[in-house]
């Protein structure tokens, strides 16, 4: 079982950045979202807000506290070296985990019960996929300090009290943050915004919330715009690029 899971992860990785977007699209086709002002409406917007923040702002921890890429190479797993230090430290798949959460407050913004469980579990179960098959390729490629620092780290969940000490002794690296999660975050703030057009539209309101969302778009597009300048440019740069 294990071993059809590696498989999987595998194949899950090389395809990921496609996965979530169709399993959004289509969760959401056969589930819509609740319309804007339905009963509870505007708390389970809020709650899927914070649920995706507390997403986000792990990555970005993450990121800006010890990076590690995971873009692989050639569509394949690849690590140069075993990152055991600043959020890794306490979780040994933070940006993963992140995003889990992130899947969980888009399907919880969304706000219907039946697609934020499902959509939930498959977001899950895709990493925990892309999980076994980088734990694997881990092992084969570190051996005993792998397994070491399995034994000592979770898989999942840091304890907010070990985050909160990683944090405070750490220097953060917020050029680094603008740099490699400015594309996540121009993401994330366009599915929001898709997602809130959709449930107006479907409550009729979208010509008074169209304003705010376009609006929010393109101070978005300009925010994308001056990282990618200031990356390309490398007028910008990580204090601990190499």
């Amino acid at each position: 079982m294990f071993e059809l899971l590696t498989s999987l992860g595998h194949t899950l990785f090389r395809t990921r950045n496609v996965v979530f977007p169709l399993l959004l699209i289509i969760v959401c086709a056969l589930l819509p979202p609740v319309s804007i002002g339905a009963p509870g409406e505007g708390w389970v917007v809020l709650a899927g807000l914070i649920v995706l923040a507390l997403g986000q702002g792990l990555r970005i921890l993450t990121i800006g506290l010890d990076y590690i890429r995971r873009g692989g190479r050639d569509g394949r797993i690849h690590a140069d070296r075993l990152v055991t230090g600043g959020v890794f430290a306490i979780c040994r798949n933070p940006m993963y985990t992140g995003n889990v959460t992130m899947v969980v407050g888009f399907f919880a913004l969304a706000g219907n019960p039946w697609g934020l469980i499902i959509g939930s579990a498959i977001g899950w179960f895709v990493y925990r996929a892309i999980i076994a098959a980088e734990e694997s390729f881990l092992v084969a490629e570190f051996g005993e300090e792998y397994r070491e620092y399995c034994r000592r780290v979770p898989r999942w969940l840091p304890s907010p009290p070990a985050l909160l000490r990683v944090a405070s002794g750490h220097r953060f690296d917020w050029a680094a943050v603008v740099l490699r999660e400015y594309g996540t975050l121009m993401t994330t703030m366009l599915i929001v915004l898709i997602l809130l057009g959709i449930k107006a539209a479907r409550a009729d309101a979208l010509g008074a919330w169209a304003p705010w969302l376009v609006g929010i778009a393109v101070l978005t597009a300009i925010g994308w715009g001056v990282a990618r300048f200031l990356k390309k440019t490398r007028r910008l740069r990580p204090w601990n690029a190499s």
